[in-house]
């Protein structure tokens, strides 16, 4: 069986209906507000006046000085904090009247926050996806409520930021976790508790998760977030629109009580549901073994409808067959895919940077800086033409410049992100310019 052929699904930056384009303005009229550029959400109406901000310096030529470059920097803020993302909705969804704050006249989500932590937070969190497509995960989760899909985008931009920190994670990789004495992390890797390889017939990779391998006492809970953190992060770099989904395969098979461990699961449920929206395609639970009754009832009480509507129960090869070509599943699961896993070490020389050619690495930030102004810029003017027409025409333009964007971060990403194991086998792809 082939790949079926990949189409852009329904409510994508280029499948957008009159009224979810709408939406996506409001959504970054809020946004671009609080980053500092003078944009009135569509059918907001002010009620005070606005805290002035200079919109230049944020993306002005010294500000990732300011910031410390492309990475940012990796620090807790002393900013007073936002209330939890379950109180946000509820409050937005009795008083959605309110959800501008009157007294900075930005959307209430961002109060308390500091406005270029946040806006470094997205823009890093964006790697080579286009900015539109990431900002319509979060509205596409919160079923096309702008209000609440801002908070949840927001608690995530402070997630990222100030606590899970997954960038830096992902950017000092298997060979920061080695150099640092994280033992518990290198363990996981080379066990290969979960193995990221082969695509679906929809050309989604998979993550195989090995239940049998995982016991409590083998790591601390901080390592099994970076190691789930980790592990969600190389599955991103293995997308390439229109494909930005993945499929998980909870392989159970020879899993005993021994192997449950329901604070890595909750924090797994969490962190996907939360930090990661339309992300995942299929969750196959395979070959589950009685004693998972039980741990199901638990588990499928944390799960949001969505995604528990996307779990697929397997018993057989043949059953992930109709999902998978058999070349792809893993000859552990009954399939003919000849790959095991067999993990090499990190060194700097394997792992490291591609290059640390500092006047190569600042010519393509520079190219990203005029890239993102000029993105900015014309959603400015996206958001506030009342002609439809030219709309449409913006948007295209804008979604041409999105792109200009995803191929720049491909540029960087040698530059400032250490290489995986997926990077030495080839599955990672992202190559310097000169090769």
């Amino acid at each position: 069986m082939s790949i079926e052929k990949l189409v852009v699904g329904p409510g994508r930056v280029e499948t957008l209906t009159d009224e979810q384009e709408k939406k996506l303005k409001q959504v970054w009229a809020y946004m671009l507000n609080f980053f500092g550029f003078k944009v009135v959400p569509p059918g907001v109406v002010r009620t005070a006046s606005r805290r002035s901000t200079n919109a230049s310096s944020i993306v002005s030529s010294d500000s990732k000085k300011k910031s410390g470059g492309f990475m940012g920097r990796f620090k807790r803020s002393s900013h007073k904090r936002s209330n939890s993302l379950e109180k946000l909705e509820r409050v937005l969804s009795h008083h959605s009247t309110h959800s501008i704050d009157e007294e900075s006249g930005f959307h209430y989500c961002f109060k308390g926050l500091d406005s270029k932590d946040m806006y470094e937070a997205f823009w890093t969190f964006l790697r080579h996806d286009t900015p539109d497509n990431l900002v319509l995960r979060f509205v596409r989760a919160r079923k096309w409520n702008v209000d609440k899909a801002m908070v949840m985008m927001t608690n995530t931009m402070k997630w990222r930021w100030y606590e899970g920190k997954p960038d830096k994670v992902l950017f000092e990789s298997e060979l920061g976790c080695k150099e640092s004495g994280k033992d518990g992390v290198m363990y996981q890797l080379e066990v290969g508790k979960c193995v990221i390889h082969g695509h679906d017939l929809k050309g989604r990779p998979i993550a195989n998760v090995r239940a049998r391998l995982h016991h409590s006492s083998d790591q601390t809970m901080d390592e099994v977030k970076i190691y789930t953190m980790m592990t969600i992060e190389y599955a991103r770099l293995m997308l390439t629109e229109p494909v930005d989904t993945c499929d998980i395969v909870f392989n159970l098979s020879e899993m005993t009580m021994a192997n449950m461990d329901y604070a890595a699961v909750s924090y797994m449920v969490k962190c996907f549901e939360a930090h990661y929206p339309e992300s995942l395609g299929i969750l196959f639970v395979h070959k589950a073994p009685w004693i998972f009754a039980g741990i199901w009832k638990i588990v499928r009480s944390w799960l949001d409808p969505v995604v528990a509507s996307k779990i697929v129960f397997t018993n057989s090869t043949d059953d992930l067959a109709k999902y998978i070509d058999r070349k792809h599943i893993l000859k552990e699961l009954g399939g003919d895919s000849d790959f095991e896993w067999n993990y090499l070490q990190p060194t700097k020389s394997k792992n490291g940077h591609v290059s640390d050619d500092e006047e190569a690495k600042e010519a393509i930030e520079e190219e990203r800086k005029q890239i993102l102004s000029k993105f900015i810029h014309k959603t400015i003017d996206w958001i506030e033409t009342t002609d439809g027409t030219a709309s449409r025409a913006l948007l295209d333009e804008r979604i041409q410049i999105g792109r200009e964007l995803a191929e720049n971060y491909k540029k960087l990403d040698g530059y400032i992100r250490n290489r995986s194991v997926y990077d030495r086998w080839g599955d990672v792809t992202f190559k310097l310019p000169t090769d």
